[in-house]
């Protein structure tokens, strides 16, 4: 089991670090950058967006749950890229000083579960659970950011964004002459 939260531990810490490297080779302009009629939301939203989760997992709530339904919108990383990469390096640092024994600490996780009504469900999980949902969840934010830099005119390497199974897929097929 220790080996096991050492790796979530470290794919965690991978998917921050390609989401900082990614976010680095932006642009400011990039960044905020919205096309209205392909998606409402801007690189910087979705960032912080991930962040939110993460922080959820942080902090938890008073109640003392893992609550993904509380959202700080409107904050200074939604805009300005130094302040996404900063929460981003703060957010590593917190991975870094995680220890393997810390995810088998047992957890509540709190989150609305129907779009017709406000409905929430309260379940026990751990922090490695809660870990591998919050980087499986940066992954697909990931590549939904780097679709909205494609459309803006970047040129984003393939991997950006990509899930550890199609990873491992593309490395199988990758044929050794």
């Amino acid at each position: 089991m220790h080996a096991d939260f050492e790796l979530i531990l470290e794919g965690n810490q991978e998917a921050v670090e390609q989401l900082m490297g990614f976010v680095s080779g932006l642009s400011s302009e990039d960044y905020r950058f919205r096309d209205s009629e392909l998606f409402q939301s801007t690189i910087g939203q979705h960032l912080r967006h991930v962040l939110d989760l993460y922080e959820a997992i942080r902090s938890p709530a008073v109640e003392g749950a893992v609550d993904y339904d509380l959202r700080r919108r409107g904050l200074l990383l939604e805009h300005e890229k130094n302040a996404g990469l900063a929460e981003l390096k703060d957010l590593q640092q917190w991975l870094q000083a995680l220890k393997a024994d810390d995810l088998a600490v047992e957890v509540e996780m709190k989150t609305e579960v129907l779009l017709s009504e406000n409905s929430s469900v309260r379940l026990k999980s751990s922090l490695a659970r809660e870990l591998i949902f919050a980087s499986s969840h940066l992954t697909h934010h990931l590549a939904l950011m780097a679709t909205i830099a494609k459309v803006a005119g970047n040129n984003i390497d393939p991997s950006v964004g990509m899930a550890p199974a199609t990873s491992s897929f593309t490395r199988s097929q990758t044929v050794v002459s």
